[in-house]
């Protein structure tokens, strides 16, 4: 649970800022909200709060994040090796 959750802030860092690094437009804004949601359950699995509860959502958050990129990976803006740096911290994460 510690390597996942320590995964899950890292990437929601990552997600949140990465409008800033890779300049401002639609589709790196879009990773905003996904990246807060994934920092929050992160902390809160790495504080060890909100029990099971916050394990399954941060599941279910990962897993609507691996669909998500997977589906946009050919039109998005995003840089092509941020997507795949996603995708397998956000398997690593689910396994």
């Amino acid at each position: 649970m510690g390597l996942a959750g320590a995964l899950l802030v890292f990437i929601g860092l990552w997600q949140s800022l990465e409008w800033l690094l890779a300049g401002r437009h639609r589709d790196t804004l879009r990773l905003i909200p996904m990246g807060i949601v994934s920092l929050v359950l992160g902390v809160l699995i790495v504080t060890f709060t909100g029990g099971h509860v916050v394990l399954w959502l941060a599941l279910l958050v990962t897993l609507f994040s691996l669909v998500t990129l997977l589906r946009s990976r050919k039109r998005s803006r995003v840089r092509g090796w941020v997507i795949v740096v996603f995708v397998v911290c956000d398997v690593l994460i689910v396994a």
